[in-house]
Parts: C-alpha cells; structure tokens; sequence
C-alpha cells in the first residue's frame, strides 16, 4: 500500500511545481544559489524587476528539468534570452 501512496504523492508533486519560474526580488530568496550571487554584486534588476548580468543580459528563467528521488524539484536556467558581453545587443542596451 505505501508503494502506491508514495507513487501518488509524487504525481502530486509534480503537478504543483512550476515548470518555469522567472526570478524576480519576490522569491529570489528562494533560490539561494542565485540569491548568492546578487548578494555579490555580479547580478541586478533593472526597472522592469528582471534579474540581469552586469553585461545587461537576463538570467534565463528556471526550467524543471526532473524531480529528485527524495521529491526535491531539479531546476536548471534557460539559455534562450543570453547574449554576449561583446555582442552589438550588449553595447546597445541602456539600463532603466
């Protein structure tokens, strides 16, 4: 019987993570790694509260990637919005 608590509990799990977070000052606590590297410097928000690199490229959004054994939710950040420091974007881009 617990087998099938277990798988049902896990469906559950499943169902109430997001599959894609975007990281704004709201919850940046919540992902300490990222709120790690804000804390020193190497990221900010612009006006618009995107989390961006000092090369004024976003962090990428927080994609699942799977759910650990233990239920613990496997996020990795899209690549999909970086550009290059060097590139023309980088050198156009203004802060607001």
């Amino acid at each position: 019987m617990n087998f099938w608590k277990d798988l049902f509990n896990k469906k559950n799990i499943k169902k109430k993570l997001e599959e894609r977070v975007r990281i704004t000052p709201e919850n940046i606590s919540n992902w300490s790694k990222i709120n790690a590297v804000f804390q020193s410097g190497q990221t900010k928000f612009d006006s618009q509260n995107r989390l961006r690199y000092l090369h004024r490229a976003p962090v990428g959004d927080l994609i699942l990637i799977r759910v650990a054994k233990n239920g613990e939710p496997i996020y990795k950040e899209s690549a999909e919005e970086w550009f290059d420091p060097e590139s023309q974007k980088a050198i156009n881009f203004i802060w607001t």
